[in-house]
């Protein structure tokens, strides 16, 4: 197995939102993903490509101290093999390379799988969003901080 972390390009969307719709049941849709990648300076998007099939992503912004991560699947095939780690890593670097001091997230209050993930990067739950999701789940914002 051929695996690479490669910046997103335009010519990847399509494949990106086949691989949400399996993950989440829903897309955050072509247009976003297009206006991010052309538009949003802040915005950063690289994809896991496995021998040569795209089998996740990771998007998020970095804007001045603070970074929000926006997505990030791992298709359940390659989950358990370290992918998310390495995804998550190529965030958590660029923001101390950027000298953030939070990073922030929402995750469904069901998802254990990303909790644990993140919980295991020192991310800590702050509150819940009501009905945050379109099927009306909520979720958990969690941050990290990078200040000691």
């Amino acid at each position: 197995m051929k695996y690479l972390i490669r910046e997103m390009v335009l010519d990847d969307i399509p494949e990106v939102i086949k691989g949400e719709e399996k993950v989440f049941g829903e897309s955050l849709g072509y247009d976003l993903f297009f206006s991010e990648l052309k538009f949003n300076p802040y915005a950063h998007y690289v994809v896991l490509e496995i021998d040569k099939v795209i089998a996740g992503y990771i998007g998020f912004w970095v804007e001045g101290e603070t970074a929000s991560l926006v997505n990030f699947y791992v298709l359940e095939e390659y989950q358990g093999e370290g992918f998310g780690q390495m995804l998550l890593d190529f965030v958590l670097k660029v923001c101390e390379a950027s000298k953030v001091d939070v990073l922030s997230l929402e995750v469904r209050v069901n998802n254990k799988k990303a909790i644990s993930l993140y919980e295991k990067n020192n991310f800590t739950i702050s509150h819940t969003r009501k009905n945050y999701y379109n099927n009306g789940e909520d979720a958990y914002v969690m941050l990290k901080s990078f200040k000691e």
